[in-house]
């Protein structure tokens, strides 16, 4: 999937960690270090099946596991509009 972050969110990094504004919606996310390294992967590649190989080398994790596990945050930084579909237009 094809991704990008929305235009109106912040990120501050906090010892490894990361918070995530949404400044439309004054929406907060936090993520720890795991999720905070995927953001960035997400944000340097903006694809998640481009980052898989790159996660998997960073991490001891069964595949399955990850591309599960990757599947779950996307799709709630999706709902909550951190995230868009790369070929939304808004």
């Amino acid at each position: 999937m094809r991704v990008k972050i929305a235009g109106d969110v912040l990120v501050r990094d906090l010892a490894g960690e990361a918070v995530l504004l949404r400044l439309g919606a004054s929406t907060y996310f936090g993520l720890d270090a795991v999720g905070t390294r995927i953001w960035h992967r997400l944000a340097e590649h903006q694809s998640t099946e481009a980052i898989v190989p790159l996660l998997l080398q960073e991490f001891d994790v069964d595949e399955q596991q990850l591309r599960s596990d990757l599947e779950v945050l996307v799709t709630q930084l999706l709902a909550q509009r951190l995230l868009i579909a790369a070929d939304d237009p808004v």
